[in-house]
């Protein structure tokens, strides 16, 4: 996920059975953290409702369990007495607001939240039941996978160690142009353009305006087709998972998509990715649109 600072507000209780509670304002999340002996501590008024949840376990092995609920006590009840994996711990997620969120919202934010947690090395996720509800209109899915970040948070709050792998560095996916002299060799309006143009990033281009979020990107190399998906953060979310690079992104896309991994594709994003359809104009093309704030 893209970086960013979470505002969370953590209210620890006297009595060292009660839950611990985080309320990220930003996103008016409201979170649960307890163990599993004091499960029945969680008050029912509050967390008999729709969310999200994580099973921990703690002998190392890094397994986690991802579900959803729209009783989220009554759920962990369930798990207590028929458990899935061995767990110790555990988070809940539900929404701070008067009407919190629908079945559909849920099944939405396990699979992608199971698809993040995935994508991190030394966690394993043992999902929950996948009926995850697509008839969610695209602008709710955008609206949903910005609380990713709050509840990716979240399981940091609970020790979780949730670092992707560093994305390639954006400066290897177009070469600079030289710097020309600038008594000797001024440069020129074209290339004070090119030079901007290789400065700007994705999420730039969403700010600008000259991309949406929600619009699919599509590409095809070696024979191989994949998408991925515009977030409102200008990153690319590919099955489920945010990408900050476009080329990692292409080239997860492109090798997920795959039946045989001995070969492992690379791909520059930034002239492999089609907006909109496979034939559409590559991300490339709207940086020569882009004008940044300091030279606007």
């Amino acid at each position: 996920m893209s970086a960013q600072v979470v505002a969370v507000n953590v209210q620890i209780p006297a009595a060292a059975t009660a839950p611990v509670v985080a309320d990220f304002t930003t996103h008016a999340l409201r979170v649960g953290y307890f163990h599993r002996r004091d499960w029945q501590n969680l008050p029912a008024d509050d967390w008999n409702v729709p969310g999200v949840y994580v099973l921990m376990t703690t002998d190392g092995s890094g397994i986690v369990y991802v579900g959803k609920s729209v009783k989220l006590r009554g759920r962990i009840s369930t798990h207590n007495s028929d458990p899935q994996i061995d767990w110790q711990r555990a988070l809940v997620v539900k929404r701070d607001t008067s009407h919190g969120f629908t079945s559909a919202d849920v099944g939405y934010l396990e699979g992608r939240l199971a698809a993040e947690l995935a994508a991190i090395p030394g966690i394993t996720v043992h999902r929950g039941k996948e009926d995850r509800d697509d008839t969610l209109p695209r602008h709710m899915e955008l609206s949903l996978d910005e609380l990713l970040g709050s509840i990716l948070s979240a399981a940091r709050l609970a020790g979780l160690d949730v670092h992707k792998p560093a994305d390639l560095p954006e400066d290897d996916e177009i070469a600079e142009e030289p710097i020309a002299d600038s008594v000797s060799q001024p440069a020129t309006p074209a290339v004070r353009r090119r030079r901007q143009r290789k400065k700007a990033k994705l999420p730039e281009l969403v700010a600008a305006g000259l991309i949406s979020a929600g619009t699919e990107l599509h590409l095809n190399q070696g024979g191989t087709a994949a998408t991925g998906t515009v977030s409102t953060q200008g990153e690319i979310v590919v099955d489920g998972v945010a990408y900050n690079s476009v080329s990692t992104a292409a080239q997860t896309a492109l090798n997920n998509a795959r039946e045989e991994t001995a070969h492992v594709l690379s791909s520059n994003g930034w002239t492999t990715w089609h907006i909109g359809s496979p034939t559409g104009p590559v991300l490339d093309s709207l940086r020569d649109q882009y004008t940044s704030p300091e030279q606007s």
